[in-house]
């Protein structure tokens, strides 16, 4: 559920990204909590479009349990490069048998907050993405990148909650 304030379309010099309506894909993903389509043609010359969805990492009844990467976690992050011969997408006519996706998975990062606090993360590294803040792109540097994606994760979680972190 988003709120009056939070967008569903976002538009910046690297690209759009739009909000993926939460009823088109509940019922196939009912741990899916935000998920975006981004266009971003500037971080790969043979693809243009993106995944980023969150997911909720808590015992739901019929799906197997998540893979915990440590203890304590509640949430995951993801980005991943769709397949360009299936394509282009539209957060609003999604295919009926999910996105096809290119592997590795660019960015999966685990952390520890609430639904709505993970969901306006969803939001804001949506935004970081279009606004060249982000590369959602791994392939020239993937330890770096998704090291990046770490922190910039934390440090928004750290900030959203009144945490402080040393320099």
């Amino acid at each position: 559920m988003t709120t009056p304030t939070e967008p569903d379309e976002l538009t910046g010099p690297f690209g759009t990204a739009h909000r993926i309506p939460r009823d088109s894909y509940s019922d196939s993903h009912p741990a899916g909590l935000d998920g975006w389509i981004i266009t971003a043609p500037t971080w790969h010359p043979w693809w243009s479009q993106y995944n980023l969805g969150v997911v909720s990492l808590a015992d739901i009844p019929g799906l197997p349990k998540a893979n915990l990467q440590r203890p304590g976690v509640t949430h995951e992050l993801s980005v991943t490069a769709l397949d360009p011969e299936h394509g282009p997408y539209d957060a609003r006519n999604l295919p009926a048998d999910g996105l096809p996706y290119l592997t590795p998975v660019n960015v999966a990062e685990q952390f520890t907050s609430t639904d709505d606090a993970a969901r306006h993360l969803a939001l804001l590294c949506a935004r970081a993405v279009v606004e060249g803040l982000l590369c959602p792109e791994t392939g020239d540097a993937p330890d770096r990148i998704r090291a990046y994606w770490r922190q910039t994760i934390r440090n928004t979680l750290d900030h959203d909650t009144g945490h402080t972190h040393p320099h």
